[in-house]
Order: structure tokens, then C-alpha cells, then sequence
């Protein structure tokens, strides 16, 4: 009777020990947070806004998805992660010619953006979401974020780093494409402040028209000789149907006075 106990006992043991190694009594099970897109929120140039008692100047860093100037691409940012145990994040896309979603890339948790390089459709609306995951293979899915670029203006005048006189300057460049009516003209000096924003609407009624230009503003104090600016135009199409608009920026050049 007593060798049964202990045989009992043993046996007991045995299956103890291995349930507790298929099921680990600490397991992290706990999704991450939910992940949030940042959507568009307005465009460089744009009147500043008032949000949590300050005064908020959108620019490519902080205005949510949006079209690039090094590319035909489009900026996918999303909120900063609140989990501190996290790996790895998958990006998907979808888009009115492709509409179930597909994985285009996985990126490490420590990135707050993605730069979707593919060959994008103008005027075509893409839309992103992404999956968060936690070390233990746990994760959570984001809302959705939307946007739709435009082809690139080509800026014509001044030529990228010629030296020029401001009396009478004009700054000129062609239209991407002939549907877009809405520009923004955009200009840093060499401090990386934006002194000039204006908004231009080009709808012209004339066949062969000449491309648009905005003459360069009056500084005071007038720019030294020597001075750096660098320019880009930006170019807008709203779209009923989104409730926003399209975009895209040109490639930027530098231009320096005599």
C-alpha cells in the first residue's frame, strides 16, 4: 500500500511538471494598445491653429499623412506608442484598384512613420492601417488613414542654385498635370524659416497658356548678397468625395543673391 502512494505521488508529480511547461502560469496574454494613424491635419503654409492653449503651424513634420517632396511617395506617421514591451509593427494598404488590404512592410516598434516608396497611382486614394506587436506575439490593430497624391510641379525659374537679382523676380514652374488649379508657393531662407506662403489659383482659359509665376516678396531688410532661399510649390485638388483635398510637393531648389 505504501510503494502505491508513492507510485500515486510520483505520477502526480510527473503531470504537474508538464502542464506547467505547455502553459507558463506567466505568459504575457494583453494585447498592446491600440495603435492610431495620424490623419491629415493641414499643409505647410497653412494659418496656424489653436490646440491645448497653443498656437500650432503645421509643417512636414507634424501636419499627419501627407505627399513628399523627395518622391512620389506618401509619409504614413502614426501616435506614439504607449506599451514599452513591444517588437515590431506590419503596415497594410488598400486602395479603391486594390481593395483588400495587403502587408507591404514590417518595420521595428521604435519607428513612428513609414515611407511608402511604392509606384503610387496619382489620384488614386491609398489607405494604411497597422498591426503593434508586443515581445510575446500579442497585438493590436489602428484606425485607418487616407491620402491620395498628385503629380509633381517642375520647377522652371530660377534654376536650382543660380544666383539671381530680386528686383523683378518672378518665381515660375510647370504644371504637372492640367486638372490642378491650386498651388502654394513656399519659401525658406537659410534659417529654415518659412518667410513666404502664398496661395496661388491658376485656372487659365487661354489654349497653350504660360506657365504660373508669383513675384518673389519685398524683405525688409532686404536679403544681403549672398543669401541662401530654398523653394517648392506645393499643389492641392480637392475631392468631394473624401472631404479633402489631394496633394503634392514639387522638388525643392535653392536660389542665392547677387
Amino acid at each position: 500500500m505504501k510503494h502505491t502512494i508513492i507510485l500515486l505521488s510520483l505520477v502526480l508529480f510527473s503531470l504537474v511538471i508538464s502542464c506547467s511547461g505547455d502553459d507558463p502560469v506567466d505568459k504575457d496574454t494583453i494585447p498592446p494598445t491600440a495603435p492610431k494613424m495620424i490623419l491629415h491635419k493641414g499643409d505647410t503654409g497653412d494659418d496656424p491653429v489653436y490646440i491645448d492653449n497653443a498656437w500650432v503651424y503645421w509643417n512636414d513634420e507634424n501636419n499627419g499623412i501627407d505627399a513628399v517632396s523627395e518622391g512620389d511617395w506618401i509619409r504614413v506617421p502614426w501616435e506614439p506608442f504607449i506599451d514599452t514591451d513591444l517588437s515590431h509593427v506590419k503596415i497594410f494598404r488598400f486602395s479603391q484598384s486594390e481593395p483588400a488590404p495587403m502587408l507591404i512592410n514590417t518595420v521595428p516598434a521604435i519607428d513612428d512613420y513609414y515611407l511608402d516608396q511604392s509606384s503610387l497611382v496619382e489620384r488614386e486614394w491609398y489607405s494604411y492601417f497597422i498591426e503593434l506587436y508586443d515581445a510575446s506575439g500579442n497585438y493590436s490593430v489602428s484606425d485607418t488613414a487616407s491620402y491620395a497624391i498628385l503629380a509633381k510641379s517642375n520647377l522652371e525659374y530660377p534654376e536650382n542654385g543660380q544666383t539671381v537679382n530680386t528686383s523683378n523676380l518672378k518665381l515660375r514652374w510647370i504644371r504637372g498635370d492640367s486638372d490642378t488649379t491650386r498651388f502654394r508657393v513656399l519659401v525658406w531662407d537659410n534659417t529654415d524659416r518659412l518667410i513666404y506662403s502664398p496661395l496661388y489659383f491658376y485656372t487659365p482659359v487661354v489654349e497653350n497658356p504660360p506657365p504660373p509665376e508669383v513675384p518673389f516678396p519685398v524683405l525688409t531688410p532686404a536679403p544681403a548678397p549672398g543669401s541662401v532661399f530654398r523653394w517648392r510649390v506645393d499643389s492641392y485638388d480637392w475631392d468631394e468625395e473624401h472631404g479633402m483635398f489631394m496633394g503634392s510637393e514639387s522638388r525643392e531648389r535653392t536660389f542665392t543673391i547677387e
